[in-house]
């Protein structure tokens, strides 16, 4: 559109409003009151003008006009959707133009503070007419305007309110000011003393109960503490926010259920000339729940003492921070050199796990399962044995790690029985979420599927749209097929390092073994122990997975029996890595064998795991 003062030989599309008294064409001047332009994604660009028309022959009146005109020649039809909104009540003119049919935008094309009052004008009085005009352009003869449908909606608006004056004010009585004076002389001088005084006195009593309730914590983990056998070294808060640098994210090392686990750097030797690195498990549940947790896994692990474990350092606590000091492993955890293709280490790719270590990984993992199993006085279940659990130190030795979900049997107990069920989906044991008892073949059966995870090189749990979304019944099927050594990871069948194929099939066939479905069927660790070492025969694997019966043929359940150890609360279980919900196809399956389990224990479902 042009801005001159004649609207001849432009083409394009005009709404207006005209006064009653043009009844035909009568030559006017144009004045631009705005203009605006839209691009579209195929180079068609639109112009949108609002303007006043004064006409000549007709004093005094004037007509108002929206206008929109594409300013770029073509052949092909083009169709644009238009609104144009007027506010009366805000005195605003609002233009949107788009493509075809397309909803219509939140930012309009034009936008302007307009009155049309001010605008149209007529000897006639405020009245008009709504009009449509579209014209051929000489200058783009190719573009004719065309309505296809257009409708209009007007809101009236409603009257103005009528404002009354207000009252005059009665002058008060002289009486009535003095009993408000005295009214809030006693107030400042009476209640809001009171009230500051109280406001105090609650903000103490918050501050010095909170004071109590830490000292009381900090004086009954003290007394805990020193009633263990060999009581753990207690380090000073401050010393070890300072190794780790106030527990900077640089320095965090993973992140669990728990809370978190940092590196830092303590002072060693009787003058503080040397360094040594430690590993700093720092619990962010401050509730009575994570206080058990933090006493329960120092009760358990400072008793350890195997060189497949990893030893505890030492503990803090201060302002409700509980934190374990451990030795650190140099070369973090297993699943940081195992699954090789999604680990990322300083913008390198981690090397490939040789299949030396891994066989040595496995024989250490076992040689520390069987001593909390059995060589301990107390037996310990882990209940949450993976990959991420399992760190290297720096000689690439094996260490049963992170003992946050494990729990100690009674003397004369076999099993550990809990409301809620603790571990990592893909290495809980089919018969757990049923009987809801730990006990030393859950733990096998996680081992199980670890050394499957050892020798693959591939995840326990794949994504649910898999083939075989659980590691287990893929192997088994490679079994079933009489194809095993394919499972193993092909980053080690492509290498030149390779792999002994007599080692990895015994390995699978462990493996499987452990994970078998019925807890009777699968070896005990010393068995383990014999089969790693190559001082017994191969494992005996059915060629077909065999399916769960539960319960055990001449077995009876018995949801009495005391363990020995408290259970712990389903409604307080921390749930499994990334908080996840459980996998749909996993739920199914677990649907069904509580279905076998004539009704019992029908508790909601609570995952307890530390990553």
């Amino acid at each position: 559109m042009s801005a001159n003062t004649s609207r001849e030989g432009d083409g394009g599309l005009m709404f207006g409003i005209l006064p009653p008294i043009l009844d035909g064409f009568h030559r006017a001047t144009y004045a631009s009151l705005a203009r605006s332009r839209t691009t579209f994604p195929d180079g068609r660009r639109v112009a949108v003008e609002v303007s006043q028309a004064e006409y000549y022959y007709s004093q005094g009146t004037t007509s108002m006009y929206v206008s929109i005109e594409p300013e770029l020649n073509t052949t092909s039809m083009a169709i644009y959707t238009v609104w144009v909104d007027y506010n009366a009540a805000a005195h605003n003119l609002s233009v949107y133009v788009v493509e075809g049919g397309k909803p219509k935008p939140e930012e309009p094309t034009l936008h302007m503070p307009l009155n049309v009052t001010d605008v149209v004008r007529s000897p006639q009085g405020a009245s008009g007419y709504f009009g449509l005009f579209a014209s051929k352009s000489r200058f783009l003869p190719t573009c004719q305007a065309v309505v296809y449908s257009w409708n209009i909606t007007m809101e009236k608006l409603p009257p103005e309110p009528i404002i009354l004056p207000e009252p005059p004010m009665l002058p008060e009585p002289n009486h009535g000011r003095e009993l408000r004076r005295e009214f809030l002389a006693i107030l400042l001088t009476v209640v809001l003393p009171i009230a500051v005084i109280m406001a105090i006195v609650f903000v103490a009593a918050c501050y010095f109960s909170s004071r109590y309730k830490a000292l009381r914590t900090r004086l009954k983990l003290s007394e805990v503490l020193r009633q263990l056998p060999g009581v753990p070294r207690e380090f000073k808060h401050a010393t070890i926010r300072k190794a780790t640098h106030n527990f900077h994210e640089m320095m965090m090392l993973g992140r669990g259920g728990f809370g978190a686990v940092y590196k830092g750097t303590l002072r060693s030797g009787k003058r503080g000339e040397g360094r040594v690195d430690v590993a700093v498990k720092k619990f962010t549940r401050k509730d009575d729940r994570g206080y058990e947790d933090f006493l329960a896994e120092v009760d358990i692990i400072h008793r350890l003492r195997h060189k497949n474990i990893v030893p505890l350092l030492g503990w803090s606590y201060e302002n409700g921070e509980l934190l374990l000091i451990y030795e650190y492993m140099p070369n973090g955890s297993v699943d940081k050199h195992l699954f090789h293709e999604k680990q990322q280490h300083r913008g390198h790719q981690q090397p490939v796990l040789p299949w030396g270590r891994r066989y040595d990984i496995v024989k250490d993992v076992a040689a520390g399962l069987h001593y909390v199993h059995h060589e301990y006085e107390r037996t310990v279940l882990h209940r949450d044995i993976k990959a991420s659990n399992i760190m290297l130190d720096s000689a690439f030795r094996g260490r049963l790690g992170d003992f946050g979900l494990a729990r100690v049997v009674g003397l004369d107990k076999n099993s550990f029985t809990d409301i809620g069920v603790a571990g990592t989906w893909g290495f809980i044991a089919p018969e757990y979420p049923v009987s809801h008892k730990a006990t030393r073949q859950t733990d096998v059966y996680a081992f199980g599927v670890l050394v499957l995870e050892v020798v693959t090189g591939r995840r326990s749990l794949g994504k649910a749209d898999d083939e075989f979304p659980l590691l287990v019944d893929w192997v088994w099927w490679l079994h079933q097929e009489g194809r095993l050594l394919e499972a193993v990871d092909a980053e080690l069948r492509s290498s030149d390092a390779g792999f002994d194929a007599d080692d990895a099939a015994r390995l699978l066939l462990l493996g499987l073994s452990c994970s078998n479905p019925n807890p009777s069927d699968r070896p005990t660790l010393a068995n383990v122990l014999q089969v790693v070492a190559k001082t017994a025969p191969l494992p005996d694997v059915p060629p077909v997975k065999p399916a769960f019966v539960w319960p055990p043929e001449g077995a009876l359940l018995d949801d009495d029996v005391d363990d020995g150890f408290a259970g712990t609360s389903g409604d307080d279980s921390r749930y499994w890595e990334e908080e996840e919900t459980m996998p749909s196809f996993m739920s199914s399956e677990i649907t069904k064998r509580r279905a076998r389990n004539v009704g019992q224990h029908k508790d909601a479902w609570e995952i307890e795991s530390y990553v």
